[in-house]
């Protein structure tokens, strides 16, 4: 009975332990970017790795992931007809302390390649010194000679010429070598300092101080000829490598996932991961070039990239999508509208005061990410283009072909598309004249998003007739859309706003009122050699107090305004426009009366 409970037990401990190693079977893979798709605040990033699995469960190890990334927004997946699943996946962040120490030993290296070539330099100059005081000592020598020679017997005037030619050749040889070499030393001394600013960053200001101390004392034993004496720098020594046993500053890290799957079979299989990463974002750049003999509009499309994430996106597929996905998504709160006689402070006892309103939140709900779809090739490959799809809420970009994206302060561009606007009845181009503040026009062009994308907002450069006008700013237009925007100044149609007559005058001696007449001319010229499609923009005075009564009379022509226009808020403000038609070399004239009615013993603001 005895030993049939041993077989049995260790039947049941050998299945335990295979269990355990089939358990305990732990690979790591390297893992690469196959696509991006870039949000306007974030970007979902798609590595894939092909690993080796047994049959049992396993547990992989994917290392070399950025550190920015939200771990929460890890994601895995294995193919669909793969035997198996995945049990868990986490995320965790491990210090490249093996990295760091390369990374200074490395960087010490070559200071030491640095501070060796500096001192063969400084030897060349030691040597020049020398050279230069023989040169002295023969100048000396010979001057103390010809003070004899001149005393006692004929001047050798061809041995003193070929010793000045000798010494003034010599000298001036070693002179030029002197100006290399120190030449040489300064740059040698700007890449030693570039090095240890390297070292400082990379090892941290403590490390960086005793590295400084244990090198300038083996300086100092070194020009000393004390190169063996090295007992009293051994605590520095000991420290330096006690930091790099225990680093605690400037220490890189990476994040890896570990990932437990379950297979069926020995196999291999490709296991995609994906996750959402900060410090990128793209916005829209746009080249606009504008036709008014064609009526028509080109414009191209780029997208202007940033990213800073820590990871190169090497040959990878590149989408962009209109969206930004909130990490939080609450719907907002509407705060009570309460209404309340004004009460102004008073002291304790004598008055109270209001209450505090309570605030609304202001989240903004997004969707969810969606993986890059597979771009479809054909054995004959026709021109690339970018694929554009709605998806949910947005609109995404698929760039054709594969891009770099390294990781940069710099912005980067890519070409989305191009786009032709032509339609007669969706461009129109007409000149914008605001005489109260500019005398030149402007000339603008009002049409409507017939792309297959929304137009971000963005800066777009200006081109009329293939002749660049400047910059300006494009504003959000959805897809259909209309909109309006400037194309450059035009000096050659003006207007300008005079104030040809103002009378006052004043009713009753003790009371009354007081009237102000303000009569304005405004002038429009067209100096273009074609008709011109203008719109004049100016302001009359409004009231604000019912005790301020404002007129207007004589009015010509009559200013547009549809119901829609008189329901504005710039209608209500005062502003007012008129829709005119001028020929080549023709002017245009607008007048009218404003006539203000208030008590005389009133102070009014906003007179002119």
């Amino acid at each position: 009975m005895k030993r049939a409970f041993v077989r049995i037990f260790f039947g049941f401990f050998s299945v335990i332990i295979l269990f355990s190693f089939s358990r305990a079977n732990e690979n790591s893979a390297a893992s690469g970017i196959i696509s991006v798709k870039l949000y306007q605040n974030q970007a979902s990033v798609i590595r894939s790795v092909k690993i080796s699995l047994v049959k049992g469960n396993n547990e992989i190890i994917i290392g070399g992931l950025p550190k920015l990334l939200y771990d929460w927004s890890m994601r895995g997946s294995l193919p669909k007809n793969f035997r198996g699943k995945i049990l868990s996946l986490e995320v965790e962040q491990k210090a490249l302390i093996k990295k760091r120490e390369q990374l200074i030993a490395k960087t010490e290296e070559k200071l030491e390649s640095l501070r060796e070539k500096d001192q063969v330099l400084v030897d060349e100059l030691k040597n020049i010194n020398s050279q230069e005081k023989f040169l002295d000592a023969i100048l000396e020598f010979t001057n103390q000679t010809v003070s004899r020679e001149l005393a006692t017997r004929i001047p050798q005037v061809q041995v003193w010429d070929n010793t000045l030619d000798y010494v003034t050749a010599k000298r001036s040889s070693l002179l030029k070598q002197r100006r290399k070499t120190e030449k040489e030393r300064e740059q040698v001394g700007k890449e030693i300092q570039k090095w240890e600013f390297e070292l400082s960053q990379i090892a941290g200001f403590n490390y960086f101080k005793n590295y400084q101390s244990l090198n300038n004392a083996a300086l100092t034993r070194r020009s000393a000829m004390n190169v063996q004496q090295y007992a009293d720098i051994n605590d520095d020594y000991a420290r330096k490598n006690e930091m790099l046993a225990r680093p605690t500053e400037k220490i890189d890290v990476e994040k890896r996932a570990i990932v437990s799957i379950f297979s069926e079979t020995g196999t291999e299989a490709d296991l995609t991961l994906s996750y959402l990463i900060p410090n990128t974002f793209w916005q829209m750049l746009y080249d606009v070039r504008a036709s008014r003999e064609g009526k028509s509009i080109d414009m191209v499309v780029y997208a202007n990239i940033y990213q800073k994430t820590g990871e190169n996106w090497d040959d990878v597929k590149l989408s962009m999508s209109t969206g930004s996905p909130a990490h939080s998504v609450t719907a907002p709160e509407l705060s009570p509208w309460f209404l309340d006689v004004y009460m102004p402070y008073s002291a304790p006892g004598t008055g109270s005061v209001g209450g505090v309103m309570p605030k609304g939140k202001k989240d903004i709900a997004q969707v969810q990410d969606r993986s890059v779809d597979e771009m479809m090739r054909s054995e004959i490959a026709p021109a690339p283009v970018t694929k554009i799809e709605e998806k949910g809420m947005f609109y995404e970009a698929v760039l054709p072909m594969n891009h770099t994206i390294p990781s940069s302060e710099k912005y980067q561009k890519k070409y989305i598309s191009d786009f032709r606007i032509t339609d007669k009845d969706n461009v129109r181009f007409y000149y914008q004249c605001i005489p109260q503040k500019e005398r030149n026009s402007f000339l603008r062009v009002k049409t409507i998003n017939s792309t297959a994308l929304p137009w971000l907002n963005g800066e777009a450069q200006i081109f009329l007739e293939n002749e660049f006008l400047g910059k300006v700013s494009i504003p959000h237009t959805s897809k259909g859309g209309e909109v309006d925007f400037i194309l450059g100044m035009e000096n050659r149609l003006t207007a300008r706003k005079e104030l040809v007559k103002k009378y006052e005058d004043t009713s009753g001696l003790f009371g009354g009122n007081r009237r102000i007449l303000y009569k304005y001319l405004i002038t429009v010229e067209n100096h273009l050699p074609e008709t011109a499609e203008v719109t004049v923009y100016d302001t009359i005075p409004v009231s604000k107090n019912e005790k301020i009564k404002v007129d207007l009379e004589n009015l010509s022509p009559d200013f547009t305004a549809d119901e829609k226009e008189r329901k504005s808020a710039g209608y209500q403000n005062g502003i007012r426009k008129w829709k005119l038609s001028i020929k080549a070399g023709g002017t245009a004239e607008i007048s009218y009366d404003a006539e203000i009615t208030f008590d005389k013993n009133s102070s009014i603001r906003g007179l002119h």
